[in-house]
């Protein structure tokens, strides 16, 4: 799996979200690490870790990074468009075990496994 993590907040905590290219199964896949605190009514299924993630959907599997940006809107979380198009970018080259830590003004740091 390549991902991609981008540290921000949502709602006063600290969030962390992943997106990534899943290269044997072949799908994007999105997740928002929360801290145990943070209860949202909006979340699908409760969960000590995640505020979303994409196996909480009932496709879990079938969704494009489109999908993703509504999800992320849906939570009024911004994110820099370096998440989506490096994602893109793995999925277009079947990328697996990459890891960047991307910065708001677009910047991105590959991290070592």
């Amino acid at each position: 799996m390549s991902r991609h993590y981008f540290d921000t907040s949502h709602k006063g905590f600290p969030i962390i979200v992943v997106l990534g290219w899943d290269r044997p199964m072949r799908y994007f896949f999105l997740t928002i690490e929360k801290p145990a605190e943070l209860i949202d009514d909006a979340m699908q299924v409760e969960d000590d870790h995640f505020l979303y993630s994409n196996l909480h959907e009932t496709d879990p599997f079938g969704h494009d990074l489109d999908y993703y940006r509504e999800v992320l809107r849906h939570f009024q979380i911004i994110v820099p468009e370096s998440l989506f198009r490096e994602a893109q970018s793995d999925a277009e080259r079947n990328v697996g075990n990459r890891l960047t830590r991307h910065q708001a003004d677009g910047s991105f740091t590959e991290l070592g496994l």
